[in-house]
């Protein structure tokens, strides 16, 4: 059967719309409609500095920032979470500073610690990297997430074999000048097995004279100059000083022969200032003495200033911690002239060791190391431990809270660098 012309136009038509229908089916199917996609949310578990999250480091290498509630450790009943307590006002503060272990008098505090989350805030850029007086880059301490402290004994080879980012040591391996730490010897610390650059700082005790120290002066037990006053029972040969005085500064800074001019001829990266608390003793032990300073504390502010001041104006970049004291952190002053501060026993240890703290003695430091967290110091804890829970239940508190914790033996001697990895 033939078709007209008409019937073949009409089919190639209806071919032609069912292939159109066909094509935009198909290109229907293939591309769907958009649907809003939902906001990303954060991750609860990554570090506020922006960094990938990473598994925490081992229980006395210190660590970095997690966040989250800062879970006390699980002793006398407390419960391992609760709410987030208000900030407590000023007058709920102790009226006087809590005095540490190694003050004369110490008051004993009840068996219970507690903390609280640190407010989330913005994280500053690191600092540039500052060249050291042995050439080489200068790591910021901002960038240290562990470290270790050894004041006796020290063994060269162990300690650079350490894996650490910060080494606190003394200035000589016996406080003579002829064992002074020579500048090799600095050097050689401050190089880590992988060739990384580490920062070596130098204890030096601003509020104590020490009798086994190159500066003493054996006559002085026959006859005190003005400034040197008793000894601490707790610790032999350690004298508090009246640290206000020229005649003692002058010890500590200002010529060659001087501690801190010493510290930094021998190429450290700065100092760790011990006993910058000792206006507490001479309170508690020397009242006379401490009355006649109605503004103790600022005299200890004054002092540490100028030993900042003094240090910088050689070496821009030269370090200064302040190793507990936490009344002067309220003292916008003394954040201004330190790079970072340390805490010996936060959690344990302030009674008797290995003893869990105070909740109210701990929630008093930690408002203020927060303090200088917030001012962008460096916070350092060092726990005497060793109990392998109560290691692992501070390292879990000082991550939370972005306190880089160094563990050591509770014996509190610091003969040995203790950095071996904590079996489970």
């Amino acid at each position: 059967m033939s078709l007209t012309f008409s019937q073949i136009l009409w089919g190639l038509l209806i071919l032609g719309i069912i292939v159109a229908a066909a094509y935009w089916l198909g290109r229907r199917a293939a591309v769907p409609d958009a649907v809003p996609a939902e906001p990303a949310r954060p991750d609860a578990t990554s570090p506020r500095s922006g960094r990938p999250s990473v598994a925490p480091p081992p229980a006395n290498a210190g660590g970095a920032h997690h966040p989250g509630p800062a879970t006390p450790p699980q002793e006398s009943g407390l419960p391992r979470s609760r709410p987030e307590p208000v900030e407590p006002a000023a007058s709920n503060r102790p009226a006087t500073p809590r005095p540490l272990t190694r003050t004369p008098g110490a008051v004993p505090p009840p068996a219970a610690a507690g903390g609280r989350t640190p407010a989330r805030a913005k994280r500053e850029p690191a600092a540039e990297a500052a060249p050291s007086a042995r050439g080489g880059e200068r790591p910021p301490l901002d960038r240290v997430t562990s470290w270790g402290y050894q004041l006796q004994k020290l063994d060269l080879a162990k300690a650079s074999a350490s894996p650490f980012d910060l080494l606190v040591v003394d200035y000589s391996h016996d406080g003579s000048a002829e064992r002074a730490l020579t500048r090799g010897e600095v050097a050689r610390l401050q190089r880590k097995p992988d060739g990384a650059r580490r920062l070596v700082i130098a204890y030096v005790s601003v509020g104590e004279a020490e009798s086994y120290r190159y500066y003493w002066n054996d006559a002085w037990k026959r006859s005190k100059p003005r400034w040197l006053l008793g000894e601490n029972p707790e610790w032999e040969e350690n004298y508090a000083v009246c640290f206000w005085e020229p005649e003692w500064q002058q010890l500590m800074c200002g010529s060659a022969d001087a501690y801190l001019d010493k510290v930094m001829a021998a190429g450290f990266d700065g100092i760790y200032l011990d006993k910058c608390d000792v206006f507490e003793d001479l309170r508690a032990h020397f009242r006379k003495v401490a009355e006649a300073r109605p503004a103790i504390e600022r005299d200890m502010v004054a002092f540490v200033e100028r030993l900042s001041r003094y240090a910088k104006a050689k070496d821009p970049g030269f370090l200064v911690v302040m190793q507990n004291a936490e009344p002067l952190l309220e003292h916008k002053a003394l954040l201004a002239a330190i790079d970072g501060v340390a805490k010996e026993e936060l959690v344990y240890g302030v009674e008797s060791p290995e003893k869990i703290n105070s909740r109210e003695d701990f929630e008093y430091s930690q408002e203020l190391l927060d303090k200088a967290k917030a001012a962008g110091k460096r916070v350092l804890v060092v726990e005497y431990l060793n109990n392998p829970a109560k290691v692992r239940e501070a390292t879990e508190l000082c991550q939370r809270l972005g306190y880089v914790l160094y563990i050591s033996a509770r014996n509190r001697e610091l003969d040995k660098l203790s950095y071996e990895v904590l079996e489970a």
